[in-house]
Order: C-alpha cells, then sequence, then structure tokens
C-alpha cells in the first residue's frame, strides 16, 4: 500500500476553507522515512486475530518515489515453512515495544507463527493535537485478506483502554477482489470510517458511528484517494475524495448519552468533561 499526507499544492481541492484551516502545523511527504516523525511497531501481537508479525524491514516499510510503501510479505520467504510449525522468534532481538499477548517472543506449537510479515507505524511518541482537520491520501494495496487501515488512537489512554479513551478510524478497506454482504460489495469497492466509544467492549457504540463510501468503478486499489475529517469541539465531519460521507454532533449529554448507557457518566467524572469526549 502507498501512504502520503497531501502536498500544499493540492490543497486548493479540498472542501475546507483556508479561513476553517487555520495553520498547517503537521505534513509528511515522505521524500523519506523520517523516524523522528514516525515510530514503527514491531511485534507479534494478534490483536484481531490477525495473521501478521509487524516488523522494522526494508522489505516491508520503505520509501519511494515520494510514497510511503507497506508491504506484507510471507514469513516462510524469511525463514522456511518448516519454520512456522517448530520455530521461534525473539523480537525483542529487532527491537520489541510491543509486548501484548506476549508479542516479543513468538513460539510455534498450539499455533503456528504468524504467516505473514508487515509494518505499523505512528507518531505518537512526535506528534499530537486536538481539534482541527486532517487529510491522508492513500492508495489501497490489491489482496485477498488484507486490511489496510488510517488510525487516530489516542497518546495517552486518559478514560481507560480502548473503546473507553476514544478511537477514529479514518478509513478501512478490505481489500479482497470478490467479497461480498448481503449482495452488496465488501471487498476494495468499500471505504469504512468508524469512531469508537463506551465504556468496554461489550458497549462499544461504534455502530451508531458508522459511516461508508462504496466505488463501483476505479475502487479503492485503482488509485489515490483522498481521506479527509474535520474534528471540531462539537463533532466530526468525513469526507472522501472532497466528498462528506457523514457527520455527527453528540447530544448535550455527550457520547454518554447518545449510547444510552447506565451509571455514571465515566467521561465527565470531575464535572470538566466535554461534550465531545472521549
Amino acid at each position: 500500500s502507498k501512504f502520503d499526507y497531501l502536498p500544499r499544492r493540492s490543497l486548493k481541492r479540498s472542501p475546507f476553507s483556508q479561513a476553517r484551516r487555520g495553520p498547517l502545523i503537521w505534513q509528511d511527504e515522505f521524500d523519506h522515512l523520517d523516524y523522528n516523525k514516525w515510530t514503527p511497531m514491531i511485534s507479534g501481537w494478534r490483536g484481531s486475530n490477525s495473521f501478521q508479525i509487524h516488523v522494522n524491514r526494508s522489505e516491508n516499510l520503505y520509501v519511494r518515489g515520494g510514497h510511503l510503501f507497506i508491504k506484507p510479505t510471507l514469513t516462510a520467504d524469511r525463514f522456511s515453512p518448516e519454520f512456522l510449525y517448530n520455530g521461534t522468534l525473539n523480537l525483542t532481538l529487532e527491537g520489541c515495544n510491543v509486548n501484548w499477548g506476549g508479542g516479543c517472543f513468538l513460539e510455534a506449537g498450539d499455533d503456528i507463527i504468524q504467516p505473514i510479515q508487515s509494518a505499523r507505524i505512528h507518531t505518537k511518541k512526535s506528534f499530537s493535537f486536538t481539534y482541527g482537520i486532517v487529510e491522508v491520501r492513500a492508495k489501497m494495496p490489491k489482496g485477498d485478506w488484507i486490511w489496510p487501515a488510517v488510525w487516530m488512537s489516542p497518546t495517552d489512554s486518559f478514560y481507560g483502554s480502548n473503546p473507553r479513551s476514544g478511537e477514529i478510524d479514518l478509513t478501512e478497506v478490505r481489500t479482497n477482489t470478490n467479497l461480498s454482504c448481503n449482495g452488496k460489495p465488501y471487498g476494495r469497492q468499500l471505504s469504512g470510517t468508524t469512531l469508537h466509544w463506551g465504556p468496554d467492549a461489550q458497549h462499544n457504540g461504534h455502530r451508531m458511528t458508522y459511516w461508508q463510501k462504496v466505488l463501483s468503478h476505479p475502487d479503492f486499489s485503482s488509485d489515490f484517494h483522498l481521506f479527509g475529517l474535520e474534528w471540531s469541539p462539537t463533532g466530526f465531519e468525513f469526507f472522501v475524495d472532497n466528498v462528506l460521507i457523514g457527520s455527527m454532533s453528540p447530544p448535550p449529554g455527550g457520547f454518554w448519552e447518545m449510547g444510552g448507557f447506565e451509571g455514571e457518566n465515566i467521561w465527565n467524572l470531575t464535572g470538566n468533561g466535554t461534550r465531545i469526549a472521549p
């Protein structure tokens, strides 16, 4: 897949007026891979029961021609097919930085070593903001069971673990060629945008804050598309290729009221919580 932030020269195509924009505070046009901005995740943590190991290797993460490439490869190509069934992989030696679920040390046994290597990067150590406009221009890969995503996660999980502290999924695409659900396209023709929020995983209100954009031709793997967000103290607006696909503004009682959750509002325990929290 290819990801790059929209160059200044193209901003005039945005639906956002200059007055609404304010000053540009961060961008990356990927002339090179700037490790002062981006931190690779190195881990075998199997969140969402995924099939990949996240590594920082040049075959999986690189910049070329002003584009960032995130490319999955086969673990067996690096080691051997037998390694998946009887090998051990100590990712601490490669700089493992997420040990959730024993993600720094992998050993085949009850399950195989993950058959895919890929990459995942974040700006958690270098940049964060509250409210503003975000634009990401990306071309999705082609292939079955690949799931590229652009997420905005909290720098500090002030209210607790996901979804208590919120998450903004700017885009997620299943890049299968032929994938449908109830007769509707569910593969690389569809980009989903989601807000995650709630007191726990069983009470995640994401189904109330989900929007999608469906393309018949070309799909999201055929060319670059622009994914946009305006985040304000009163709500959210989401865009694909400068077209509004969804918006929301929580009620006076915030997301707690919107979700109809019972008990005390965890996002306003001090009385200082905002309507838009988390």
